[in-house]
């Protein structure tokens, strides 16, 4: 009984001496703890101010980019002459012609097409080439690129290529011809 007593006493001093360090220990995770959540707060700040940010962006209207005009001896209308040099596509074969009305604007496009189908394009000069891109419209799903070469305006003709990009990506080039229309 005696040895139950003193091995009861020696345990409760063990057990209060390991209480204190217990304690420290758990002072000191508490601690760490609390640095991990200050750190996380500080980063979900981080994370929502960069989320509202990019929603700005997102939302903002885009600034359209500075268009170069176009040269005042292409503005006009012009009668085009396109032949078909080379298909992929079922809508299109080699040899095809067609001829389209072109009218040039300021910093674009309009063709129209004999039963009155009209596709607007914008334009852009790079070197000595004027490179036309189809504008994306809800009816028309084929895409269009034109590049003329502005080397031989002074005579009122343009020359140059279309490709043409059709379902299923197909492609069909054309040569490109145009002539100013006598007003």
């Amino acid at each position: 009984m005696r040895n139950l007593l003193r091995y009861s006493l020696l345990f409760g001093l063990l057990l209060g001496c390991t209480d204190d360090q217990k304690e420290q220990n758990l002072l000191q995770r508490e601690q760490k703890l609390s640095e991990k959540e200050t750190k996380f707060e500080a980063k979900e700040a981080e994370y929502k101010s960069l989320l509202a940010l990019r929603d700005s962006l997102e939302n903002s209207v885009p600034a359209t980019p500075a268009v170069e005009e176009l040269p005042a001896e292409i503005l006009g209308k012009w009668s085009g002459k396109m032949i078909c040099t080379e298909s992929s596509c079922t809508d299109h074969v080699i040899g095809d012609q067609r001829t389209d009305v072109w009218e040039f604007f300021a910093n674009g496009l309009k063709m129209t097409n004999k039963t009155g189908g009209e596709r607007d394009f914008t334009a852009n000069i790079v070197g000595d080439e004027l490179k036309l891109v189809s504008e994306e419209s809800s009816n028309i799903t084929n895409r269009s690129e034109i590049t003329l070469s502005l080397t031989d305006l002074q005579n009122g003709r343009m020359k140059g290529t279309r490709a043409f990009i059709g379902k299923n990506d197909c492609i069909a080039k054309f040569s490109v011809e145009l002539e100013k229309a006598k007003n």
